[in-house]
């Protein structure tokens, strides 16, 4: 009898609990199973019948759990339930497979990426005369570059579905003109032309995507251009300083070949991305109500035809040190946080600041981007991910560093270093990255509608 009551305990203790049930059970363990004699029976039965309570009121949450661990094992219940209009909701994403802990050499990260030519010759003088950028903080330097809205548009997810085509929702790519399910670090270093650095001798060759904007005819709506930004405190600044008491963290260049997923998270689908949002301004720079978790709220708040509409993707900043990738593709970066010492800081597990990367993908809004009710028209493709999500309410971007070192080295030691406003690829050096300051076709991508690929 005791090993059948056993047996029946454990098995209660081993099912996955809601935070409420693993309250209500604190007071179910009256007797330690272990040392438990026939006189103790009673008491077990009643334990036993209490934790059985707790699961009961945590049904709810053992559900969406189950469910859950079922996907996680390629398992799912079906195919999330479409939306009206979703012409993506039907493509069923399959288990992603688990990844692997990738270790870094370094605090440098694996080996700095060479040309296969004069860095010389994929730069310019700045802005055509060699000027020096202003000042952006005395704390803080930042870097840019303006990517063209003209990338690949595929199933493809090189992180979370690598060499697997088709697996993934439909993405929107920037950075090199070819990357798909088998992009790797490698094979993007040998990429020598990207719509982030236009030309044969392109010095940045990381990948950079995000779901599709699709409308309700299912064609892609293509962003105008994206800004991507990397910044980050300067050494000398006293949040890079150990001992000012007010450091955030070992301030460090970005990691070489690092990579990662940011934003919204499916297996915590009920979370907002943390650094995720939309926001919208008027022709002439109005702030249109600030920024929005979803698309709903966003035109809901006054954003119209004719406004620019800006994808807001921010990553965290605190690494690790010790892994270029994750299993999750997420646990190796971190977000700080101000805490009640009142100023940012990186977790102990992630100790290191590293230059923070933001993308901004931007539309030109069209009337037909929004309903008549005044909600959203359009969506992004990973909603469908998400039962009941909000139009864009799964924001998120995945990101592979792929920078020839020196060209890097230049960007961190001028910018970030001597806190410049380094825009359009400026170097800070008196040097430009060419073709990295606007869309080779201007500032309005002028295929702005595209046919989705066939669904796989």
């Amino acid at each position: 009898m005791m090993r059948h009551l056993f047996a029946a305990l454990v098995l209660a203790l081993i099912l996955p609990v809601s935070a409420r049930a693993q309250q209500d059970t604190e007071k179910c363990a009256t007797v330690t199973v272990s040392r438990a004699s026939e006189a103790d029976v009673p008491a077990l039965l009643a334990d036993a019948a209490c934790f059985a309570s707790a699961l009961v009121s945590a049904a709810d949450s053992q559900e969406l759990r189950l469910r859950k661990a079922r996907e996680l094992v390629g398992r799912p219940d079906g195919p999330p339930e479409a939306s009206p209009g979703d012409p993506h909701a039907g493509h069923v994403m399959p288990a992603a497979p688990v990844g692997e802990w990738v270790p870094s050499p370094s605090l440098e990260g694996s080996a700095p990426l060479k040309a296969e030519f004069p860095v010389a010759q994929g730069l310019a003088p700045s802005w055509g005369t060699g000027a020096i950028p202003d000042i952006y903080d005395k704390n803080e330097g930042a870097f840019r570059f303006t990517c063209g809205g003209d990338g690949p548009v595929n199933y493809d997810d090189p992180l979370l579905y690598p060499k697997q085509p088709g697996k993934s929702h439909l993405h929107k790519f920037w950075g090199p003109a070819k990357i798909d399910a088998f992009s790797t670090t490698e094979s993007l270093a040998q990429q020598r032309d990207s719509n982030c650095n236009y030309g044969p001798n392109t010095l940045n060759r990381s990948g950079y995507w995000m779901p599709a904007l699709v409308n309700e005819a299912g064609q892609v709506v293509n962003p105008d251009l994206v800004s991507v930004y990397y910044k980050r405190w300067r050494s000398i600044s006293p949040f890079c300083q150990a001992r000012s008491g007010k450091a955030a963290g070992t301030c460090l260049p970005l990691p070489n070949g690092i990579k990662f997923i940011f934003g919204w998270d499916p297996t915590r689908p009920d979370e907002p991305g943390q650094g995720m949002s939309w926001y919208c301004v008027g022709p002439k720079n109005e702030d249109r109500g600030g920024h929005f978790p979803d698309l709903d709220a966003l035109f809901a708040s006054g954003c119209k035809a004719g406004d620019t509409l800006v994808a807001d993707l921010m990553a965290p900043n605190c690494w690790d040190g010790k892994h270029l990738d994750a299993p999750d593709h997420r646990a190796h970066m971190a977000w700080g946080d101000y805490g009640d010492w009142g100023y940012y800081r990186c977790p102990a597990s992630h100790p290191y600041l590293i230059p923070q990367t933001q993308n901004k993908a931007t539309w030109i809004v069209s009337a037909d981007m929004i309903r008549p009710d005044g909600t959203s028209a359009v969506r992004l493709s990973s909603d469908a991910m998400k039962a009941g999500a909000k139009p864009g309410g799964t924001l998120h971007a995945d990101y592979i560093e792929a920078w020839i070192g020196e060209a890097k080295a230049m960007w961190t030691e001028h910018c970030i270093e001597e806190g410049l406003s380094c825009s359009g690829g400026d170097l800070g050096n008196g040097k430009q990255l060419i073709g990295a300051s606007q869309p080779k076709y201007g500032w309005t991508n002028p295929k702005r509608l595209a046919a989705a690929p066939a669904q796989p």
